[in-house]
Parts: C-alpha cells; sequence; structure tokens
C-alpha cells in the first residue's frame, strides 16, 4: 500500500506535468505550407546576396522554435561562420556540401534531398552548392550568425 501512495503522491504529479510542459502553448499555432506554395523573399542581410529565405513557423527573430526553408543559386556559398543554437538541416531540392569543424581540420559532406544533418552550436561550418538548393533549418531562435572571417558577413559590405 505505501509504494502504491508513494506513486500516487510523486510520479503521478511528475508525469502529469511532463505531459503540460510537452503540450503546446496558447500561443502556438496550427500552420501548413505546402511546397508549391511557398513564399520566397530576399534572404536576411547576414546572408550572402541571392540567398532567398521562407518562414515556416515562429519567428527566426524572436526566443523559441522556427523553422525557415533557404534557397541558394547554382554557385551559391555561404563563408565559414557558426551559430549560438544547433541548426537543423534538413536536404530538400538540390545538392549541399557542407565543411564542418574548424577549417584546418575540417571533415567535408554531400548531402542529397532528403538528407538531415545536425550542427551542434557554436561548430564551425561553410554550405555551397553546385547546381542550387532548398533547405529546411529547424532551431531555436534568436537565429544568428557569427562568420569566422568578419570580412565574409555581408553586413559589413552593405555598410560601405
Amino acid at each position: 500500500m505505501k509504494t502504491t501512495a508513494l506513486f500516487t503522491l510523486v510520479l503521478v504529479p511528475a508525469f502529469a506535468l511532463a505531459q503540460t510542459a510537452s503540450t503546446p502553448g496558447a500561443g502556438a499555432e496550427h500552420k501548413m505550407v505546402k511546397a508549391s506554395e511557398t513564399q520566397w523573399g530576399e534572404g536576411p542581410a547576414f546572408l550572402p546576396k541571392g540567398v532567398q529565405a521562407a518562414v515556416l513557423y515562429g519567428d527566426p527573430s524572436k526566443a523559441g522554435p522556427f523553422a525557415i526553408r533557404l534557397k541558394a543559386p547554382a554557385g551559391g556559398k555561404i563563408p565559414r561562420h557558426w551559430h549560438p543554437t544547433d541548426e537543423q538541416v534538413t536536404i530538400i531540392e538540390g545538392d549541399l556540401h557542407l565543411s564542418m569543424g574548424e577549417a584546418a581540420s575540417a571533415h567535408d559532406a554531400d548531402f542529397a534531398p532528403g538528407d538531415y544533418v545536425n550542427l551542434p552550436a557554436k561548430m564551425q561550418h561553410e554550405a555551397s552548392t553546385k547546381g542550387g538548393m532548398v533547405v529546411q533549418v529547424n532551431a531555436m531562435g534568436p537565429f544568428e550568425i557569427t562568420y569566422v572571417d568578419p570580412k565574409d558577413d555581408p553586413r559589413k559590405a552593405a555598410a560601405k
């Protein structure tokens, strides 16, 4: 009987709390986006010119989860950089080449549609595409990028 009482007093409330914590909050939105209806716009100023972006969920400029898609043209490249949070990337279309880790000891990999990669917070990486690409990025905001070489930051060129 003591075991049952302990279970009721300790574990049941803990389980209920865990379920409540994983339930979307009152501000969560139900959203569906068909690929053919994706609304592309110019990418943020911290990405190279020519990269387009579409926000699928959330607000990448604020704290909290978000999902975006990025589209880069053939020959596109995002120079070596890092983010303060994990970045989960799924390749939707085209080809993606990633160089991951510090430049001197980086390892390279090629990805195709359907492939996935998790880039841990602060992991240096650079991305390029031969034929063009669309990738989906899921992460926690705010979405920030720090270029390893400040000269690569498109915001610096725009400020001149």
